[in-house]
């Protein structure tokens, strides 16, 4: 017992060390060392195209549009997106600051992505230091706020905006918003005059480096509530240029024409109030539960309908357990109060994505882990106030060292093995290049596993060395078997088990045997949603028009959904200039397909081997899609 007091003494001194700020930014830093062989991975590959052959400031406009009305056409052409996409679709997001940081990569290391990563390393660094200091101002220079930092540092939610280079806006417009509220607190705290101006143009810059940063005002309000100890009038007063930032930014980005649209991944609050409302309620309770659990929310994307309306009412009686334990805390500390508050606010706007991530709690884990340390610290040093229900002190051990365990303990620990899962998963999804042959100049992907991954297949080409295709074409969805019956010299039918844009969730399965009540097509249905929301349905007939291609909706579903597209082209199709391919669950690779003769159908299997639910790695398709 005295050795074991001893080591928890010497854990405080240093948790409580004047210089902890260097020493938590190198824990971060050296977790984060092993992104630097990752080379270009998900959205990065869309990037590195523009970055290499455009100027600044189409960079710094466009580098984050994903799919607009004005160009969704000539993406369909290209390849670039699937034909059942819908022409208006829109997923654009301005960016700037951190388009310009990788603007920056492009012009110093172009051909280095171990440099670039090194990058965002650093950067990374420098969140973790000013974590450190962070803490430190709100819960005081005491072990509590040094466990708080390393909490924050270790977090495995914090992979993604690290080891993703499109993902290092998270880690930019955190860093401006812990600047933002630290510099709003010194003015509000200690009379600062020049906070009044530096606090809003923080804001700015966060609000620049990506949308996320509007969960600043979350903590901006969650300060005036409970920490700041002026008048309620003043109080309201020193928000109005936070108000007023916020307004012109927004009125800014819809002129722009910035923001999404028709996209069942992403839901503007401003153009949807109540769908938004609708995915807070449903992503909210799953997100918190992903922070304090320490279990990624993304794995309720990769299970049934049935299955995730079960956990999520699993997750409130988790929250309605967690809330008991912190209650006493948050009603005796102010501080605490800041925390919860301001978490609960940020979790609002990481809901406007359907898909709830681990990457999107960037901001969520800033006061969580800060009630989470003073939680533990309360129950270590079994503060006088708690509660003495012999239950209730039971309980609240049991949970503090469950806290413990999971961020403090295996959370870096599992950092290393997200990398492993998730970049052989994308590699294999996106390698089409392997099976091409002779002089190909377009590609025919019969079957792609993963939709949502259509936008990298043309951009991967280029980034694994292999000869670019003047168009690649995607015909059906792969996650069910799909049917091929050749009609005639030019024309196929394309018949998927499922039909196309599946419900996510949706027991499909191969040839009518529903899918297990866990597997990683479930994800992969949540990809697909990207190009089209089932708000906009496609019509029995509706033809799509390319430039050597036409497909044309020859069945719908019962509920609507294209069940059969019939497609010709202008060439034969077995024209040497024709590549084409399938996706092969069984191997998780994509393999030559043979087109059948006149009158035949070709089956393709589905993703019949259930094994596969951990081997292909479905985390890796839900974290890539929300790097967007």
């Amino acid at each position: 017992m005295d050795k074991m007091r001893k080591i928890l003494e010497n854990i405080r001194r240093v948790l409580n060390y004047k210089y902890l700020p260097m020493i938590i930014a190198l824990v971060g830093m050296l977790l984060a060392i092993p992104t630097l062989g990752r080379g270009w991975v998900g959205d990065d590959i869309i990037h590195r195209t523009m970055l290499l052959s455009s100027d600044l400031t189409t960079v710094l406009k466009d580098l984050y549009t994903f799919v607009e009305p004005g160009r969704n056409l000539q993406l369909m052409d290209s390849g670039t997106i699937p034909w059942w996409s819908l022409e208006t679709v829109r997923a654009s997001f301005f960016r700037p600051l951190s388009a310009l940081s990788l603007w920056l990569d492009y012009q110093l290391w172009p051909d280095s992505p171990a440099l670039m990563h090194l990058h965002s390393v650093l950067w990374y660094g420098g969140l973790c230091v000013l974590a450190t200091v962070f803490y430190r101002r709100f819960i005081g220079r005491t072990w509590v706020a040094g466990l708080a930092a390393f909490l924050f540092a270790v977090d495995i939610a914090h992979v993604s905006p690290v080891a993703s280079l499109a993902g290092r806006n998270a880690l930019l417009t955190i860093f401006f918003g812990i600047l933002c509220v630290a510099g709003h607190d010194r003015w509000r705290r200690e009379g600062w005059r020049l906070g009044a101006l530096y606090a809003p143009v923080c804001l700015i810059l966060a609000l620049l480096s990506a949308e996320a940063g509007i969960a600043t005002a979350a903590y901006l309000a969650a300060y005036s509530l409970f920490l700041d100890r002026d008048s309620w009038s003043r109080r309201i007063a020193s928000l109005i240029p936070y108000a007023g930032v916020v307004v012109i930014w927004r009125l800014l980005y819809q002129v722009m024409g910035y923001g999404a649209w028709g996209s069942g991944f992403y839901v503007d609050p401003g153009r949807s109030p109540l769908q938004f409302v609708q995915l807070v309620l449903e992503q909210g309770p799953r997100l918190l539960m992903g922070q304090w659990s320490g279990i990624d929310p993304a794995l309720s994307s990769s299970l049934s309908a049935p299955v995730n309306r079960g956990l999520w009412i699993a997750t409130l009686l988790f929250l309605a357990l967690m809330s008991t334990m912190l209650i006493p805390l948050v009603r005796r500390n102010r501080v605490a109060r800041f925390w919860s508050v301001g978490m609960m606010f940020a979790v609002v706007p990481a809901c406007a994505i359907s898909i709830p991530s681990g990457r999107l709690l960037i901001f969520v884990g800033l006061g969580a882990f800060g009630l989470m340390a003073q939680f533990i610290g309360c129950v270590l040093d079994q503060a006088e106030w708690l509660p003495v229900r012999q239950a209730w002190r039971i309980a609240s051990w049991v949970f503090a060292f469950f806290l413990i365990g999971m961020h403090a303990a295996l959370s870096p620990l599992l950092v290393p093995f997200a990398l492993v899962v998730q970049d052989p998963t994308f590699k294999a999804l996106t390698d089409t290049g392997t099976t091409s042959r002779g002089e190909r100049r377009s590609m025919m992907v019969v079957n792609v596993p993963s939709p949502g991954h259509t936008l990298y297949l043309a951009g991967a080409r280029s980034a694994y060395g292999q000869p670019e295709m003047d168009s690649i074409r995607v015909l059906a969805p792969g996650y069910s078997s799909v049917d091929v019956t050749r009609v005639d010299a030019y024309t196929l039918m394309i018949r998927p088990a499922d039909g196309y844009l599946v419900p996510p969730g949706t027991r499909g399965g191969e040839e009518g045997e529903p899918l297990p009540p866990a597997h990683l097509a479930y994800g992969y249905q949540q990809g697909d949603r990207f190009f089209r929301s089932s708000d906009h349905p496609i019509d029995l007939g509706h033809t799509v028009e390319l430039t050597d291609m036409r497909v044309e909706v020859t069945e719908l579903t019962e509920d609507g959904r294209p069940a059969e597209g019939m497609v010709e082209l202008t060439i034969p199709l077995e024209d040497p200039s024709l590549a084409w391919i399938q996706w092969d669950w069984e191997k998780d690779t994509y393999v030559l397909f043979e087109v059948p003769d006149v009158g035949e159908t070709v089956h393709i299997p589905g993703p019949f081997d259930t094994s596969t639910v951990f081997g292909v790695g479905w985390l890796a398709e839900l974290t890539e899609l929300v790097d967007r």
